[in-house]
């Protein structure tokens, strides 16, 4: 996958200039971040060597093929960027901001309205009908500089290099290609129920109900989680949660209602002045309904399809503000990207 980004740029220079004209608005900082670092422990790579095998945080012997896919990137292109910010936003490619008008700060504002000041991480939600719903693509995500946040990372992290002896899933295809199980999205779920299993053992130990799933323990016959079955990616995290009576919502009724040691929180997108942090338009087209009040989408056709109102923004964007960006002619991969207050460089591999 990672030797498909120039293509994927390809299909996705105006969702890029889309994010970087809203950086430019808000004065926020728009890092488009193209190197590799994950991928480099995959054997063969640079990086593959007894350091690796000695990772604290690594129980594989065989090699992580996995990581090879560009998803896992995002790990460390977060914590290369969580300790210089307060709180960091991160999106997929395919992830567009809506509202330009929005700030990032008001969904801070918001939680700090209702006192729901121990929220750590902000995760979208998928369907935004069912108030159940706990899984989630993870197209999006906004993180706390604290140490929740960090050991979040460092958890996320810990699951990509592999927790078994063996990994974490089969190869069901044999041959080491790319499968949505066996990339970042369940390892962002198997971070948070770790983190929050984490700090609340900490602060309360006697608690029966904080007990991670047993999906999420090594079997020791196949050297990989127990919850490599045919049907069973999920890893529980939607019951473990509810099982604390943990509640989606991040503005009005529905966070209102969330106990206010709730350190993560499922935002939420519906036909309100406020929204969650996306919805989702690639895999539930039901969600449609809900993109004209949303702050982002998670939309990866291109701009031709964005309805008139974002086409007619992504046009100042490029007239008014001269946001632009630049490509090497070779690789594909951009150099700069920037909008008038000047552009900004592009890391590069």
């Amino acid at each position: 996958m990672w030797s498909d980004t120039a293509k994927m740029i390809d299909n996705a220079v105006d969702h890029i200039l889309n994010r970087e004209c809203y950086c430019h608005l808000w004065n926020y900082d728009c890092i488009f971040n193209q190197t590799m670092e994950m991928g480099l422990y995959v054997e063969g790579g640079i990086r593959y060597n007894s350091q690796y095998n000695n990772t604290s945080s690594q129980k594989t012997s065989k090699n992580p093929w996995w990581l090879k896919f560009g998803a896992w990137e995002r790990v460390a292109h977060l914590q290369a960027a969580l300790p210089n910010y307060d709180w960091v936003l991160y999106g997929d490619l395919d992830y567009i901001i809506k509202d330009m008008s929005r700030p990032i700060e008001s969904f801070l504002k918001e939680f700090e309205l209702y006192g729901k000041n121990d929220i750590h991480v902000l995760v979208p939600r998928d369907d935004n009908t069912d108030d159940g719903m706990l899984d989630f693509s993870s197209f999006s995500v906004l993180i706390k500089n604290s140490p929740f946040g960090i050991r979040l990372l460092r958890n996320w992290r810990a699951f990509g290099m592999g927790l078994c002896p063996n990994g974490n899933f089969r190869d069901k295809s044999k041959k080491q290609e790319y499968s949505w199980y066996l990339s970042d999205q369940v390892g962002l779920w198997y971070a948070l129920m770790k983190t929050h299993n984490d700090f609340h053992n900490e602060m309360y130990p006697n608690n029966s109900r904080l007990k991670l799933p047993y999906t999420v323990k090594c079997n020791q016959t196949t050297g990989l989680l127990q919850a490599d079955t045919d049907d069973n990616f999920w890893l529980d995290m939607a019951h473990y949660f509810r099982a604390l009576r943990y509640q989606p919502g991040n503005y009005g009724v529905d966070l209102e209602r969330i106990d206010d040691r709730q350190m993560i929180a499922w935002s939420t997108s519906k036909n309100d002045s406020m929204s969650g942090l996306g919805v989702d338009r690639n895999w539930f087209p039901n969600t449609e309904r809900f993109a004209a009040t949303a702050f982002a989408l998670h939309y990866k056709k291109p701009s031709e399809y964005w309805d008139p109102e974002m086409q007619i923004e992504l046009s100042m964007c490029k007239r008014v503000h001269a946001c632009s960006l630049v490509r090497n002619e070779t690789s594909g991969m951009i150099l700069q990207v920037g909008c008038g207050r000047g552009n900004a460089t592009a890391t590069e591999i």
